[in-house]
């Protein structure tokens, strides 16, 4: 049989001496190209943003965040235990280069500072009047005492006052009695049933609620209620619930001494409330519960 012919071995042995020179002298200038342009690669990466693979600019790496990516956030909370957002500083997480500009807040509305509670009910919540008068309540029975007797000839009956009303009007009393002037009360206390007895009486008298009501109060609406108001009478002259009674000594000696004792005149000439002038009543505005009681009345 015939043999194929042998086929020689390539050799990995190095080259000699002689064929490795010839060799870098031939390639020693492509050499060179290939290492400075490796060199100035290397440089522009570390001097500037390098491009991906894909050929898009990375975006610029912020300042390494002090708060560990696995370390939960701390949330403060308010008096009212409300969550509130985190707050981190802006050198802990990397500034930016050109924060967004703020927005201005926007302006709280200004309330007006109201003074006192008795202002504000007055000047927003106005008390309802009815024909010139002013609302008022029954007064508390276990402050009413007697405060003495009304007595023209045959006549007499028992009136009540408020018990802080009563000790003023009895020391006013005995102070005008020492200058020779006897006051004497017509009528202290009238609860709403009688006030309402009474106003009826005045419009078949008058003939209508508008014109009873310049002499008289509404039921509901009396000064009497509050126990803090009486009629005065001089007990030396039959001028009771009369304009005659402007002329006796009692009067002027009220006109005269009553603030002493922190009593006023309720319904004077030409007074805001239209009210017919009535130089018999009085209303006592000294202690604080009074004078909140007749607080709108007398503004």
């Amino acid at each position: 049989m015939n043999r194929p012919p042998s086929r020689e071995k390539k050799s990995n042995s190095i080259p000699p001496k002689q064929s490795l020179r010839k060799f870098l002298q031939q390639h020693i200038q492509s050499i060179l190209i290939m290492i400075c342009s490796a060199a100035v690669v290397i440089v522009m990466g570390m001097n500037g943003p390098r491009a991906d693979v894909a050929g898009v600019v990375p975006e610029p790496i912020l300042q390494k965040s002090s708060v560990s990516p696995t370390q939960p956030l701390k949330i403060d909370r308010n008096q009212n235990n409300s969550a509130q957002a985190p707050a981190l500083a802006f050198d802990k997480m990397g500034q930016p280069t050109s924060p967004k500009p703020s927005l201005p807040l926007p302006s709280l509305p200004v309330f007006p500072v109201q003074k006192s509670v008795q202002e504000n009910v007055i000047i927003n919540n106005p008390v309802q009047t009815k024909l010139g008068h002013f609302p008022y309540q029954d007064a508390d029975p276990n402050r009413l005492v007697n405060a003495g007797m009304f007595v023209r000839g045959t006549y007499e009956r028992s009136e009540q006052l408020d018990q802080e009303a009563d000790a003023a009007f009895q020391q006013m009393k005995s102070a005008a009695a020492m200058q020779g002037v006897q006051l004497m009360i017509i009528s202290g206390f009238r609860n709403i049933s009688d006030q309402s007895v009474l106003f009826e009486k005045q419009i078949a008298r008058r003939g209508s609620e508008s014109e009873a009501a310049r002499s008289s109060a509404p039921p509901g609406y009396s000064e009497h209620h509050t126990g803090y108001a009486l009629d005065i009478a001089d007990q030396q002259s039959d001028t009771d619930l009369k304009l005659a009674f402007e002329e006796t000594a009692a009067y002027q000696w009220l006109v005269t001494n009553a603030t002493k004792f922190q009593f006023e005149q309720s319904f004077r000439l030409n007074n805001r409330q239209d009210i017919n002038f009535e130089p018999w009543h009085w209303r006592y505005i000294g202690p604080p519960r009074a004078s909140q009681v007749f607080a709108a009345a007398r503004q």
